[in-house]
């Protein structure tokens, strides 16, 4: 994370929030964030300098996406009842909300008075910003609700879950460029989300199908692409996890086939099948990059950030 950026961070937390209690957690969340290594502010960031944007307001703009994704994670977190050593997950679930409404609403607020401080410069408009937002919270009711049952509803509620958390962090930084106007551009930029944040969730797929604690997504009973190929399996040789699935055995008798399990899923194919299909949406991806018009540097390192991490 730049140092502009966590300046900005801090900055924006100290000015919003006077109750000791609560700024001392959105601290401690922040500061945890950080320590992750978080991208989404150098998403911001470098899309737009790949456009040759020179803002004076970017760092702001990209500080401000790394806590309304950061909110996002959080109410993620709080409804899967994950990540339970995070600062947000060790205190009463009240505080934790007021964690993710206040950087949300925060956030919005501070796009507002930047565009009241820089109103001669391009900069993100909030109502697109909340219509982004509202369309993950779509996606992450989908998931949640457990809608998925095929191959088709996953890729549906991936592209409006996690898609939609990379067009907004991309947003960020091209509306606060003159190519914002650019509307073949920005069809582009928003397509090429769509395939970061399906390679992204498959990462997460296959993290999530590979531990095997309570939020192991066969436990969860989740239809994800690895589990779908599985599911998939008409004679197979471990019918264990389909007699789950159909509620032939509950929880405490499915977990007592643990090894068994998962000696089965590493030898089923279904991890090679997810990486097959991440790699042809990172070639998809690769292609539609290609034709976006930029400096080469420019372009070098924003595919460093965005698109490397999902070479096999």
């Amino acid at each position: 994370m730049k140092a502009e950026v966590w300046s900005d961070i801090q900055n924006l937390i100290e000015t919003y929030f006077t109750v000791p209690s609560l700024k001392e957690l959105l601290l401690k969340s922040v500061a945890d964030k950080k320590e992750e290594h978080s991208i989404w502010g150098e998403l911001t960031w470098s899309v737009h300098d790949l456009l040759g944007g020179s803002n004076p307001a970017i760092h702001r703009a990209a500080a401000l996406t790394e806590l309304m994704l950061l909110a996002l994670d959080i109410m993620d977190d709080i409804q899967d009842q994950d990540n339970t050593e995070k600062p947000w997950m060790t205190v009463p679930q009240e505080q934790a909300l007021n964690v993710y409404t206040g950087l949300v609403t925060a956030s919005v607020s501070e796009l507002g008075a930047l565009r009241r401080q820089y109103p001669a410069s391009p900069l993100p408009d909030p109502a697109k910003v909340c219509e982004f937002i509202t369309e993950a919270i779509n996606g992450q009711h989908l998931d949640v609700t457990n809608a998925v049952q095929t191959e088709e509803d996953y890729v549906g509620m991936v592209q409006r879950k996690s898609g939609t958390l990379v067009q907004l962090a991309l947003y960020m930084g091209y509306a606060c460029t003159d190519a914002n106007a650019d509307e073949d551009t920005v069809g582009k930029l928003n397509r090429l989300a769509v395939y970061m944040g399906l390679m992204a969730q498959l990462d997460n797929d296959l993290s999530d199908l590979l531990r095997f604690d309570y939020k192991n997504d066969l436990v969860q009973k989740k239809k994800t692409i690895p589990v779908l190929f599985l599911l998939d399996e008409e004679d197979a040789e471990f019918p264990v996890i389909q007699q789950y699935y159909n509620g032939e055995i509950d929880q405490p008798q499915f977990l007592k086939h643990k090894p068994q399990c998962v000696q089965y899923v590493v030898d089923s194919g279904c991890i090679e099948y997810t990486r097959t299909i991440q790699n042809l949406y990172l070639h998809h991806a690769d292609e539609l990059f290609a034709e976006i018009p930029a400096a080469s540097a420019n372009k070098e390192a924003f595919r460093e950030i965005a698109l490397a991490r999902f070479e096999l």
